[in-house]
């Protein structure tokens, strides 16, 4: 028994040793599944910033946790009204990698969400208004996505892209259903960005 804990705490040590942290930031291009109402959906262009910690467990295996700043949504068209959504959320994605082959990796993971605002941009025969809000009853404050991606690393510096799905409605008045079968609001997005290790 003692022999084991000690072959627990030299991998527990050389897994801490072995940590790194950086920065990381890059381009969202969002949107959201169509609702029944709205008549055609556009890609919205935002942008991500946070922080990660990398830890690998073996030479092909590692985990990523990170902590975002995300800003996403939706560019729609109803009727005469042009809409912007926009929607900003401290996400914490916990990614797990796989490097086939050195320096090249894919990875997966789920990303927890947490919408800390939201903004409306209208636009009726040019006429733009603009509202934004901090607690807003119509969306959920929690979103639930998973994300598949690929990187390359280049000595400290990783380029990366990664495709992130929802699995739960925005909306409070939605109802979630896995295949959403009832087309309710679900973020999507493609992000794209680099990474630095220190």
């Amino acid at each position: 028994m003692k022999k084991i804990f000690q072959v627990l705490a030299i991998a527990a040590t050389s897994l801490i040793s072995a940590q790194s942290f950086g920065v990381k930031g890059g381009a969202n291009i969002s949107t959201i599944s169509k609702e029944r109402s709205w008549d055609d959906t556009n890609a919205k262009l935002g942008y991500f910033v946070g922080v990660y910690m990398h830890a690998p467990v073996n030479s092909v295996f590692s985990i990523q946790p990170e902590v975002l700043y995300n800003s996403v949504g939706v560019k729609y068209d109803n009727t005469k009204t042009s809409h912007t959504l926009g929607l900003d959320y401290i996400s914490a994605p916990i990614m797990f990698q796989f490097e086939p082959i050195p320096k090249l990796f894919v990875e997966a993971g789920p990303q927890f969400s947490f919408l800390i605002g939201n903004s409306d941009r209208n636009k009726t025969d040019d006429v733009v208004t603009i509202k934004k809000y901090r607690n807003n009853s119509n969306y959920n404050s929690f979103d639930l996505s998973g994300a598949v991606g690929l990187g390359f690393r280049i000595n400290n510096i990783t380029i990366g892209a990664r495709y992130l799905v929802g699995f739960t409605d925005i909306k409070k008045s939605g109802s979630t259903t896995w295949s959403n079968d009832d087309k309710q609001l679900r973020n999507s997005a493609l992000q794209i960005g680099l990474q630095y290790g220190f």
